[in-house]
């Protein structure tokens, strides 16, 4: 079963079509950011919007509204095919899992502001607190992923802030740059191409080389 399960997500990644939105139930008065298609599930189709807590799958023919969990794992899925208004097949919950993993790599690359050097920022909280001085130590909280979504380092899973005096080089440039624009407080999402990372080197095991990082970033405070 294990197999025949694997087999049948690899076939999904396979057929996948991405932003067909054309192909897809028509919601009124509602913007879609993305849209999720596999021609394994002609019928199906997932539809998703920016920071909504909610996302539309096709079911015989309408667009319903299905609400998502903080944590999208097999737990959530389960209880999704348990629900009794969507009546949802084996086939379904495999449609959605790969939908739902698609679109979090979308949304990852969605809203953000660029600078010249190639910095991107997105704010997720707004801070009321004043800009961080260069010079100064900042005390942050982060969490970095990988384009594809893996997590590779996070002060939060340590439980204990990360400082550095800021704009001194003692970080990666994209840092340095990034954190100087967020007000004590924020909470944003930095996306840092590889020349404001590391670079063609990288870190063995850890980051590939030329390698887009991703920083969720909370700036707590100065010292």
């Amino acid at each position: 079963m294990k197999k025949l399960f694997t087999f049948m997500l690899g076939l999904m990644i396979s057929y996948a079509v991405i932003g067909q939105c054309d192909k897809c139930v028509k919601i009124a008065g509602v913007k879609i950011d993305y849209c999720y298609k596999n021609e394994m599930f002609p019928l199906q189709c997932a539809q998703f919007m920016e920071k909504a807590n909610f996302f539309y799958i096709q079911n015989k023919g309408k667009a319903v509204k299905v609400n998502l969990a903080k944590e999208r794992d097999l737990k959530y899925l389960a209880s999704l095919a348990a629900d009794k208004l969507l009546k949802l097949t084996a086939a379904d919950i495999l449609f959605i899992q790969e939908a739902l993993k698609n679109w979090q790599a979308v949304e990852r690359n969605l809203g953000f502001t660029f600078s010249d050097t190639g910095l991107g920022i997105k704010i997720l909280q707004e801070g009321t607190g004043a800009l961080p001085e260069i010079g100064k130590n900042v005390i942050v909280h982060y969490t970095g992923f990988l384009e594809n979504g893996q997590k590779f380092d996070s002060s939060v899973d340590g439980g204990q802030p990360f400082s550095f005096p800021l704009g001194q080089g003692r970080v990666i440039r994209g840092w340095d740059e990034g954190v100087a624009k967020l007000k004590i407080g924020t909470k944003a999402l930095l996306k840092i191409p590889a020349e404001l990372g590391y670079g063609n080197r990288g870190i063995n095991g850890i980051i590939p080389p030329n390698a887009v990082l991703f920083f969720e970033v909370e700036v707590i405070g100065v010292e």
